[in-house]
């Protein structure tokens, strides 16, 4: 054998795994970009003096209601809503594994703010015939449905933040790791770190994901505290047939404390040792063969906790419903959406008188689309979020902290790419 023989000899043999390696794997690039320039304020904040004896609600105090202090200005401003920039991609291991990954970062078009690398969904694991198995931060079964509730691909300030979101200036969309001991510990729309989910294949049209997010942020017990083990388990049962599909998700947070910000005790102290937050939603839609489509979202949150302060609060439950229909023809499509949320119950340790007077509130949209090319849009609307005396509902993202009983009104002019 020559040297030269040899030579390439040897380069065969090292390429051959490399070309073997390539067919294998696959990688791809994708993202999305919304910029949405619009005018948005806040009006109507409740004067000051209300309290419960005069029609005000137990878990807000009386020194929150500000009056036309608690109103924001209306300015101009633009958003970026859930614009994103991607690296996913498989490898397959046989005829019935792949290794599956996913990096995917949060962008700003508008150049507001830095995000970091895999801030959104972001995960490896397994997937065969059986389904998919993996770790991350990724968006949690119950709020993956409501994705899909929305007049584009990806949220802005005129989509649903009204159900997941029970008021209180708890951000109507948030990614967390755990219990922040903020207002996101109540939020039921959430991309959840620290977690590991599996999804079931499809069978005659019924599919389910659940998920656990570990108790990484479990405290150890104390002369004056107790030991705070925050853990989440959301679960998600699909039906799809032809033009319909129905999900039902639930969703539990233990020792998340999300009463504290409610209203409730703070958390985790030597009286208020616990706490259960439950969500059930069912979420339904069916598109029309005359390019109508009708979506619709009906829930219930509850917050419980093991408060033993006599008056204090102890648990708050509210329902809420969102509706949205939209109508396309061609290129062009308008929708409009509308929902409500009631003012719930609310109970207090021993028993006590407790109102929720004012805790309701209600969201609105009509908009515009037209489709420039199958990947980009031109986008307007028109949007609000309505709140009755005592609440505090906001929209994503939100103008700035909203006083009890001030409305959020805005309208705007975007444009959508996705690749």
């Amino acid at each position: 054998m020559t040297s030269r023989t040899l030579l390439f000899t040897l380069v065969g043999a090292c390429a051959l795994p490399l070309g073997l390696a390539a067919q294998a794997s696959d990688v791809q690039i994708y993202g999305t970009f919304l910029p949405f320039l619009d005018h948005v304020k806040t009006s109507g904040a409740t004067a000051p003096g209300l309290s419960p004896a005069n029609g005000g609600a137990t878990q807000v105090a009386a020194s929150a209601y500000t009056g036309d202090l608690g109103n924001l200005p209306g300015r101009n401003r633009m958003t970026s809503g859930t614009s994103n920039l991607g690296f996913k991609g498989s490898y397959k291991v046989n005829e019935d594994l792949k290794i599956i990954w996913q990096i995917e970062s949060a962008v700003s078009p508008d150049g507001d703010a830095p995000n970091s690398l895999t801030s959104r969904n972001s995960a490896l694991g397994l997937e065969g015939s059986w389904g998919r198995v993996f770790y991350g931060n990724w968006d949690t079964p119950y709020k993956y449905p409501l994705l899909f509730v929305g007049a584009l691909r990806g949220l802005n300030p005129f989509d649903n933040a009204l159900t997941a979101n029970p008021g209180f200036n708890v951000p109507g969309t948030t990614t967390q790791n755990g219990r922040a001991n903020t207002a996101a510990d109540a939020a039921f729309n959430r991309r959840q770190g620290n977690s590991i989910q599996y999804w079931s294949p499809v069978v005659n049209g019924f599919s389910g994901r659940i998920a656990y997010s570990v108790n990484e942020g479990k405290t150890t017990a104390t002369a004056t505290a107790p030991s705070a083990s925050p853990d989440l388990w959301s679960a998600l049962l699909s039906y799809k047939a032809g033009a319909f599909n129905i999900s039902y998700g639930f969703e539990q947070h233990n020792d998340y404390f999300g009463l504290a910000q409610l209203g409730g005790s703070a958390g985790a102290t030597a009286t208020n040792t616990g706490s259960k937050d439950v969500g059930h939603e069912l979420v339904a839609s069916y598109a029309f063969s005359t390019g109508t489509r009708v979506s619709a979202i009906v829930e219930r949150l509850s917050y419980d906790t093991d408060d033993t302060v006599v008056g204090k609060v102890n648990h708050y439950e509210r329902d809420a419903w969102y509706l949205l229909l939209q109508q396309r023809w061609g290129a062009h499509q308008v929708f409009g959406a509308y929902g409500k949320a009631n003012a719930g119950s609310a109970k207090l340790v021993g028993g006590g008188p407790t109102t929720t007077n004012g805790l309701g509130g209600s969201q609105w949209s009509a908009g515009y689309t037209y489709s420039l090319t199958k990947t980009a849009d031109l986008y307007t609307s028109v949007y609000g979020m309505t709140n009755e005396r005592s609440a505090t509902y906001a929209l994503f993202p939100p103008v700035g902290r909203v006083a009890p009983g001030a409305s959020t009104t805005g309208f705007g002019l975007g444009i959508l790419y996705t690749f």
